[in-house]
């Protein structure tokens, strides 16, 4: 086999870049679903071919399939534009298998060259590709039935920890296309084009020469290798609901007819979101092993990534880990679970804490809380909806400006209020502004997140606009220094609390980096945005935050190893 080494993907020749369309369907109910997770189909498959050398390509292909046990419904042919007449004479599956295999054997494998693929997510090649072979009685090639892979969230992740000024809303393609000024091939959800786009933003990632960055591919081969030879009894699991229980997941298992002897539920590092992901630990090898062919099945209408473990990860990860609850937690009025993501969100939000999805009732959210007394008020940013006293002239929370008889969107307005969209925070304005707008389009105000669309700081900073109060400058304000976006507090560099207030400060201001010359190799910053903390090379945790390094975190990774 061929062993060049590149400054990209070392002793890889060639990235197999891999995308599917499956059918699909939406529905409020999910009894009137026609197609679910557990039943979808492929009906594109398309893949790219990229020298690694050159990050050119070299080859690419794309082919519908006929599903045979789901129809292609309205909502699937508006998502991807395929319709009936393309997939009526289209081949199989397995044909579609067989002819990347054709390729892959003849011009790869025969000319003694080595590849990897590369997919958007776990998604093509960890989820639908073998759960519907396993269910069609299709076998898979070794290299596709265990895969080595790069994770394109994955990868921008790691590319992350060396620019953390850059913030994303979402990992999806064209949020990565727009914050990275990069062309989005075609249109979205057709397999040729997101494969061409990915392969646009491994050019992007590639092209800094980090040293972690596309380098260390998902082996999942050698961890089930792995998982074997130690005889392990644990597995990992990923997309979990986020609202899941331990009786539920128990239940789950008794259809393998397993018995897990414990859960564990990872948590945030912050322990505010759930992580959807966890493990289960089994009396027996031979039983955790039964529970890999449950890869890709449904638990209430998420597919589940079920993956090789060992008690060796379980160890490391200990200071993140937690028992799943054993009731859900109960709605209260108004109350609402979010119909995209399925979590449970209190009355008071306009938009999922998780997803950003509107609240499908607007016109149930409460004006003011039980405890709401004379000239409280609440914070018109629909994201935030914080209860302030009367007291305060900027929202404790986010900043933004009091408003003169304002709480909320303009209700007078005929343009919808859309996840991201501001208003404009000086008081004689209060004007709507698009989520893309950096400053009010009437008076030039700036926005009052200190966030651009993508997630970018605003010239102005957080919770800085140009109106109002000027800050205090009392002590000289020096490089690093920062002021408190709810107090105004000037803050030395070295704080990471304010010292009036204790609020935390701001993600782009923690995000900064320590000077290079307090860095020794293989020191690290944590890649919490808001500690960002300059930990010592020995340290696999956080001394701060208790965040895992980037080096234990991929240790641990989505699949478990």
């Amino acid at each position: 086999m061929s062993t060049s080494q590149n400054v990209h993907c070392p002793g890889i020749d060639y990235l197999v870049v891999i995308d599917f369309e499956a059918t699909c369907d939406e529905s409020e109910t999910a009894h009137a679903l026609q197609v679910t997770k557990e039943t979808a189909e492929i009906i594109e498959f398309a893949w790219v071919i990229v020298d690694t050398n050159t990050l050119e390509v070299v080859d690419q292909h794309t082919q519908y399939v006929k599903p045979v046990n789901t129809p292609l419904t309205t909502f699937c042919t508006t998502l991807t534009n395929i319709t009936w007449d393309k997939l009526e004479q289209a081949g199989t599956l397995e044909n579609a298998i067989t002819n990347l295999d054709n390729y892959i054997k003849s011009r790869i494998i025969s000319q003694n060259k080595t590849f990897c693929f590369c997919t958007h997510g776990a998604w093509d090649l960890r989820i639908q590709m073998p759960r519907e072979a396993r269910d069609k009685h299709i076998e898979l090639p070794s290299y596709l039935a265990h895969c080595r892979m790069f994770d394109l969230k994955q990868e921008f992740q790691r590319w992350q920890v060396h620019h953390p000024d850059v913030i994303l809303k979402s990992h999806s393609l064209n949020e990565m296309c727009a914050a990275f000024d990069l062309q989005v091939v075609g249109p979205t959800h057709t397999g040729l084009g997101d494969s061409l786009t990915m392969v646009n933003i491994v050019r992007y990632f590639c092209s800094f020469g980090h040293p972690d960055v596309f380098v260390n591919p998902i082996d999942t081969n050698a961890d089930l290798n792995q998982f074997k030879k130690e005889q392990s009894k644990v597995i990992h699991l990923a997309g979990l609901p986020y609202d899941v229980t331990q009786p539920e997941l128990e239940a789950w298992f008794s259809g393998q007819g397993v018995r897990p002897t414990v859960l564990w539920m990872i948590r945030t590092p912050d322990h505010q979101k759930p992580s959807g992901s966890g493990f289960g630990i089994f009396a027996t090898h031979e039983d955790a092993m039964a529970c890999l062919d449950m890869n890709g099945r449904t638990l209430g209408d998420r597919a589940i990534e079920v993956s090789p473990s060992s008690e060796r990860v379980i160890e490391a990860a200990g200071t993140i880990l937690a028992s799943f609850p054993v009731t859900k937690n109960r709605l209260r009025p108004g109350d609402w679970v979010c119909v995209s993501c399925q979590f449970h969100n209190f009355a008071s939000r306009r938009t999922c804490f998780k997803c950003n999805s509107n609240n499908p009732n607007p016109s149930l959210i409460p004006q003011t809380p039980p405890n709401f007394t004379l000239g409280d008020w609440m914070c018109p940013n629909p994201q935030c909806n914080f209860h302030n006293y009367a007291s305060r002239t900027q929202c404790l929370r986010c900043g933004t400006y009091k408003p003169q008889g304002l709480y909320g969107p303009p209700q007078t307005s005929n343009i919808p209020f859309r996840p991201g969209d501001w208003i404009c925070p000086n008081p004689a304005c209060v004007f709507q502004n698009f989520a893309s707008r950096t400053h009010c389009m009437r008076c030039g105000t700036s926005n009052h997140l200190g966030y651009d669309a993508y997630g970018n700081p605003t010239e102005q900073g957080y919770g800085v606009v140009v109106h109002g109060p000027s800050p205090p400058a009392q002590t000289p304000f020096r490089p690093g220094d920062w002021y408190c976006p709810s107090c105004n507090s000037h803050n030395f560099a070295s704080r990471f609390q304010c010292i009036r207030c204790g609020i935390s400060k701001p993600p782009q201001i923690s995000g900064n980096a320590p000077s290079a010359t307090n860095m020794k190799p293989g020191d690290w910053l944590c890649r919490n945005e808001i500690c960002g903390y300059h930990n010592f090379a020995k340290r696999t945790h956080c001394a701060k935050c208790g965040m895992p390094s980037n080096s234990a975190s991929s240790a641990g990774g989505e699949n478990g190893y």
